[in-house]
């Protein structure tokens, strides 16, 4: 399944001599725990996984990154598309502050996990402006800055005037939000692969496995060679919806550009941007001043071909952040659209399944995908470690 198409952006970023490649399966290999997937969140859990002294291999169908990894815009937030004080009506309070609260430490942990890399990742801790796109979401945005001020989460209240002057916005009102991050998604799944490396993790690239094969402890390579495992975490994305999550999710289509690189950007502060309006146009800048933005999300289970509709569309992204921006002038020099994956209630998949305790979904549905794939890395370690985690009921399979 193809999961996305254009000319994306960070690929782009690597050179040929320092990218890093491994070779297909070519015999029957055993191991502790099979990961299928090696993008984000493969990558992340055969980290934690690898430092925790567990021996892992990861199997990739294509190439490590190159999923929808390569199509990521590289917005790491705590906050969820859904927003706090809706969630809390949704689930209940304490399950709803408890998400928010796994979030906010997930993004500690990218950070911490970031500052421990041998390779540049251009990640960067940032700060985040959730603007109110229309006058009549002033209300709804300023209910949830009190409820997160109130659950003691990082933020602070813009006013109009703050806005204008300090980021040449001129919206009614925006919440400040602090410990998110940008990063280059391709390059940070690159250096953490070569720690996983150095910690034993094997990579077996163009290998796709045939999970109808899958026994209690074993599955078979398109190619016919055995897997053994005692546990397999399924980090596949939005390739597959799988039977037990078939009524709860679904695949939409979304828009992406890189700007040319600007001299100078119009704010004060290098901030992420996002608005309260559905959907929401979203953008934030790379390490040699670039934009880089998203939106226009469909609900639409295929890729946009056609070249000029895909210039249409990400015109119009580029469009919105001119029209906010005085005298911004942004070019698009590089156009893409993705496949996403959505839940019904705006929680990702992470999990035991229900039936074979020794099958884990790892699965990051919705905006969040990283920080979910950071929590949900974790999750599962404690799961196959018979360790208590305070946040597994949430975001459990079978909720």
């Amino acid at each position: 399944m193809e999961l996305y198409f254009g000319d994306t952006y960070w690929d782009k970023t690597v050179s040929k001599e320092d990218d890093i490649k491994f070779e297909k399966i070519k015999k029957n290999e055993k191991t502790e725990i099979l990961i299928v997937g090696g993008g984000m969140s493969g990558t992340l859990a055969a980290y934690i996984l690898s430092n925790r002294n567990h021996k892992v291999i990861i199997v990739e169908k294509d190439q490590v990154a190159k999923g929808s990894s390569t199509a990521n815009t590289g917005l790491l937030q705590f906050c969820s598309d859904i927003m706090l004080s809706d969630l809390i009506e949704q689930i209940g309070e304490k399950k709803a502050v408890l998400f928010y609260e796994m979030c906010l430490k997930s993004m500690d942990d990218l950070t911490a996990i970031n500052d421990k890399l041998a390779y540049q990742t251009d990640y960067r801790s940032k700060s985040s402006i959730y603007y109110s796109s229309n006058i009549g979401d002033k209300n709804k945005l300023e209910k949830e800055y009190k409820t997160l001020k109130k659950y003691n989460f990082p933020v602070e209240y813009i006013s109009n005037d703050e806005l204008i002057k300090d980021y040449n916005l001129d919206k009614a009102f925006a919440i400040k939000t602090f410990r998110d991050a940008d990063v280059n998604p391709y390059k940070f799944i690159k250096a953490l692969t070569r720690e996983n490396k150095k910690n034993g993790v094997k990579y077996f690239e163009n290998t796709q496995v045939n999970l109808d094969s899958m026994a209690s402890n074993q599955i078979y390579t398109k190619e016919g060679y055995k897997i053994e495992f005692k546990n397999i975490i399924l980090a596949t994305g939005y390739t597959n919806i799988y039977p037990i999550i078939k009524d709860k999710a679904q695949i939409n289509r979304t828009y992406a550009i890189s700007s040319k690189p600007f001299k100078k950007l119009p704010w004060k502060e290098d901030v992420m941007f996002w608005e309260t309006k559905n959907p929401y146009l979203y953008f934030r800048t790379t390490t040699d001043k670039r934009i880089i933005a998203g939106g226009l999300d469909e609900e639409i289970n295929k890729l946009e071909k056609n070249i000029e509709d895909l210039k249409e569309k990400t015109e119009k992204i580029a469009k919105e952040i001119n029209d906010l921006f005085d005298g911004l002038n942004l070019e698009v020099e590089n156009r893409w659209n993705a496949l996403f994956g959505i839940s019904t209630d705006n929680l990702p998949f992470i999990g035991a399944d229900p039936i074979h305790k020794n099958k884990y979904y790892l699965l990051g549905y919705e905006g969040n995908g990283t920080c979910y794939s950071m929590a949900g890395s974790r999750i599962i370690a404690d799961l196959i470690e018979n360790k208590k985690n305070p946040y597994s009921h949430i975001v459990r399979l079978d909720r």
